[in-house]
């Protein structure tokens, strides 16, 4: 098998592929984002080619936290191809062997960039923290480079052995002190999650459509100040638990079900796959719901949950009954902490 594979604009590096062989793996599931289902499809017909029986997964796939144990052991798989995201997030999965498929993408990416650096120095900044999704993430170092043309100075750190390296939960590898936050990816889902972690103002680019500009967070923390306002009130609670491979925290359920026990509450745990307003709503009326999965439900699809919702690091100012310090950080967070 050759060492890439161009499938419109994408690049696929295809040297992890190779993994299966030493394997001996006859069949495989391809994994893939909604948005590379089609460069799985082409991956599955060249291994198809070298005789390797493939099947392509029809289901999400969110992150390095949503491994398609289920679907690979359904058909016996000897090995899962995870396409497009970096690595496991949240916890392992050994059996059967998973090798992450890095896909690459740079359409747009450096006209908008350059855009995007001289528009942040006109305004004044000069130190600068830049963030980038996996798709992007070989293009790192060229993209600093354009920062300091443009006069920037460039502070950043690793998350998982990559520079600047950001995933829907995790922005630790943004810089702390940077006066402002330039996000690369897709849509506006990153460089919201870039603003709330940091609270620097925070511009995307978008290297698929050339889109660029600031993001506004500001409705996103109202949202959530009133979600906790109103479970502060809340007398019943469901804690919703995942079963995904990265995002299973039944011990943090656990302790939030017993912390809300102690003051009274009732609160009980339900499990999912895939979290839906059509499956919290089977299970009856609550008051406020605690969300363990994946902690952008929250942020991003809050009407999801029929009633205000509370990640794990804000259960706190519920069980205090103050939003004093709120900090959208909180969000992002998995410690559960009684108040003092």
């Amino acid at each position: 098998m050759e060492a890439g594979l161009s499938v419109g604009g994408y690049e696929v590096d295809l040297r992890p592929v190779r993994e299966i062989r030493k394997l001996g793996a006859r069949r495989v599931l391809l994994q893939a984002p909604d948005g590379l289902k089609h460069v799985a499809r082409e991956l599955a017909a060249r291994l198809a080619a070298d005789g390797v029986e493939a099947y392509v997964s029809g289901g999400h796939a969110w992150g390095g936290c949503d491994v398609a144990l289920q679907e690979a052991r359904a058909i016996n798989a000897d090995a899962i191809l995870h396409l497009g995201h970096h690595g496991f997030v949240g916890a392992r999965v050994d059996a059967p062997p998973v090798i992450f498929v890095p896909v690459y993408y740079e359409g747009l990416l450096f006209e908008t960039f350059e855009k995007v650096v001289r528009n942040v120095a006109l305004k004044g900044y000069r130190r600068v923290t830049i963030g980038t999704t996996y798709q992007h993430a070989k293009y790192f170092s060229r993209l600093v480079r354009l920062a300091e043309d443009a006069g920037l100075t460039v502070a950043g750190r690793h998350l998982d052995g990559y520079l600047g390296l950001v995933v829907g939960c995790n922005y630790a590898a943004l810089a702390e002190d940077a006066e402002a936050v330039i996000v690369v990816a897709g849509g506006v889902f990153h460089a919201l999650g870039a603003a709330l972690w940091t609270g620097a103002p925070t511009w995307r680019v978008d290297p698929y459509t050339g889109d660029y500009g600031p993001v506004d967070v500001k409705p996103i923390v109202a949202r959530r100040l009133r979600d906790l306002s109103r479970a502060i009130e809340a007398r019943s609670f469901l804690v919703a638990v995942s079963s995904k491979t990265g995002q299973r925290r039944p011990e943090i359920a656990r302790r939030i079900r017993d912390l809300l026990a102690e003051r009274g509450l009732r609160a009980e745990l339900a499990v999912f796959d895939e979290v839906t307003r059509e499956g919290l709503l089977n299970l009856g009326s609550y008051d406020a719901y605690v969300n363990t999965a994946c902690p952008r439900l929250a942020v991003d699809d809050p009407d999801l949950f029929p009633g205000p919702v509370v990640n794990p690091g804000e259960l706190k100012y519920v069980l205090k009954g103050s939003l004093e310090g709120y900090s959208p950080r909180d969000l992002f967070r998995f410690d559960v902490l009684a108040p003092p």
